[in-house]
């Protein structure tokens, strides 16, 4: 069936079962129906509450990507230093403004719902300039909803980062990227992520948008 995805493109809406009636790995939905390049990878690792009420961040994790040669130096933040605390999040603050002033369209790429809520308590607890927030929280693309389950069905009974990346072929320890390019203890998210968005680009249909 011929339908048109939300951004005006038109897609085939199809299933690939196995040869004995029965899905056999990924089912394909849809067409990825993805952001352009360049995007900025993004993961918040956290532990429990911190005494200001929001939860301790122990890295802030992002880095820009323009589809060609991957996340480049510098563009990775890993702050295990305070805990995720005022210090941590004002550096986060004024490193993403920065992101957001070079690179205004890049969507903001998140694997699920945990990123924007760590950033809506950080803003309670800390602060943060006049709209920030309203402009992070408008270019965040949460990869899991939006991304991997609109358009394949996976054989896996939990959609975990880890679980949905080692069927894309990722599997740690950063060897899909220069090591000089990011810090690998801190970039397995990001590199996660990475990889499932190049996996649909490439395994999905191919009348995608992105």
């Amino acid at each position: 069936m011929l339908t048109t995805s939300a951004g005006g493109c038109a897609t085939n809406e199809f299933t690939r079962p196995g040869h004995d009636g029965h899905d056999q790995g990924p089912v394909w939905l849809a067409p990825p129906q993805l952001p352009p390049w360049p995007v900025v990878w993004f993961s918040v690792d956290d532990g429990g509450e911190d005494g200001a009420g929001c939860h301790a961040i122990r890295r802030w994790e992002f880095a820009v990507d323009d589809g060609r040669s991957g996340p480049g130096p510098g563009t990775l933040v890993v702050d295990p230093g305070d805990r995720g605390g005022r210090s941590a999040w004002e550096r986060f603050v004024a490193q993403a403004s920065e992101i957001m002033e070079r690179v205004p369209h890049a969507r903001w790429v998140h694997y699920a719902s945990r990123e924007p809520r760590r950033l809506r308590e950080c803003v309670a607890a800390y602060g943060a300039p006049a709209g920030f927030l309203e402009r992070l929280e408008e270019a965040l693309f949460e990869l899991l909803p939006r991304g991997v389950l609109r358009c394949v069905r996976l054989p896996l009974r939990s959609h975990s980062l880890e679980e949905v990346a080692a069927v894309a072929g990722f599997h740690g320890q950063g060897r899909d990227l220069d090591p000089g390019a990011v810090v690998a203890s801190g970039a397995e998210r990001l590199l996660a992520m990475r990889a499932i968005w190049r996996w649909m680009l490439e395994q999905g249909p191919k009348d995608h948008c992105g």
